[in-house]
């Protein structure tokens, strides 16, 4: 059985829709995860990039840092940085984490 052009435009269309939704998803997920885990430290107003080993760096300056990546800020999770506390995340919950901080990138900070 053929499928015709239309059909598979619009199968195509549900595919993209549905990946969409879930990466919305995701991005709502690692908020929530940030807002509960992560804010005192990384979402102060008007936080910036580090200048110091002392300081530290806001979301939206880890986002805005030249050739990050949502796999980059897993990976760096997933190292369990020893200046962080150990929140045990999930591979779930790392991938939510990094795809909000990412959707940072083109946001204004607040």
């Amino acid at each position: 059985m053929k499928i015709g052009n239309q059909a598979s435009l619009f199968i195509a269309v549900l595919v993209l829709s549905a990946l969409h939704a879930n990466a919305a998803d995701d991005v709502a997920k690692g908020r929530e995860l940030a807002q509960r885990l992560c804010a005192t430290c990384h979402m102060a107003p008007g936080q910036g990039e580090k200048n110091s080993r002392a300081e530290i760096p806001g979301f939206y300056a880890i986002a805005r840092r030249p050739n990050q990546t949502e796999q980059g800020i897993v990976e760096w999770l997933r190292s369990v940085p020893p200046m962080m506390p150990n929140h045990h995340l999930s591979q779930d919950e790392m991938i939510s984490l990094s795809q909000f901080i990412m959707s940072l990138r083109d946001e204004p900070p607040s």
